[in-house]
């Protein structure tokens, strides 16, 4: 990579990462398609699992007070169980169907979200089946976070929850990615070295992201996730036909 590619990386990594930390979610959606303006998809999604996993398991220790733990711990099993179909799917198949889909349902989602939809099941089969496609997703786009997110807003929870759970679900399931990446031969020179780049981009976002929260409130938070899963569909879709 070139010094320019690199500083692109950071550049995109500080952006994702600072309405990441608004929002609870979207560094990935944001931060993959973004990155491959100047690097190979699979490098982007290398890079942003691994900063992801840094971002989310710092943001989870720091709201670890406010974590649902029954939430976290179905969507975390129900993820780990979609990982390995997600990796197989990374290392055999195109991307460009599978973000052309994601981007749709994102778009959807997003739309149902912003019409009032709300959900009530109280035997969870949606946090596990969501889970599970939100697992598929990490090891395969590193872009998991649309399942969790459309799960957990038509819950309503209130934001402060809502971050501190979503954090702890994507630090667990993103080191286990990691760890399957680094298994299955992915993780190389050039993406790490724009893991290195992209660390101080990384924290310093979030410190001003933490900044800006406190002038978030519940309704303004509700239309942020929207806003962001708008934005982050037509970034799935667009970088679908551009790569």
């Amino acid at each position: 990579m070139s010094l320019v590619d690199l500083l692109w990386i950071a550049g995109c990594i500080a952006f994702a990462s600072f309405a990441q930390s608004l929002s609870g979610f979207g560094f990935s959606l944001l931060a993959v398609p973004l990155m491959t303006l100047v690097v190979s998809p699979r490098d982007a999604v290398v890079v942003a699992t691994v900063i992801g996993a840094l971002s989310t398991t710092s943001q989870a220790f720091l709201d670890r007070a406010h974590v649902d733990v029954a939430i976290a711990k179905r969507l975390t099993m129900a993820s780990f169980l979609g990982m390995p179909f997600g990796l197989t799917a990374f290392v055999l198949v195109s991307e460009t169907g599978l973000r052309v889909v994601l981007g749709v349902v994102v778009l959807v989602s997003a739309v149902m979200l912003l019409r009032g939809f709300q959900l009530h099941d109280e035997k969870h089969r949606l946090d596990w089946l969501l889970g599970i496609v939100s697992g598929f997703l990490s090891t395969s786009t590193s872009t998991n976070g649309p399942p969790l997110v459309f799960v957990m807003q038509a819950r309503r929870i209130d934001p402060t929850v809502f971050r501190a759970t979503i954090n702890t679900v994507f630090s667990l399931v993103n080191i286990v990615a990691v760890a399957m990446f680094v298994a299955a031969g992915k993780v190389n020179t050039n993406n790490l070295n724009g893991v290195l780049v992209a660390i101080p981009a990384l924290f310093v976002a979030l410190k001003i992201g933490y900044y800006f929260r406190k002038h978030i409130t519940s309704e303004r938070f509700r239309f942020l996730v929207i806003f962001l899963m708008f934005l982050s569909a037509g970034s799935v879709i667009v970088s679908a036909f551009t790569n």
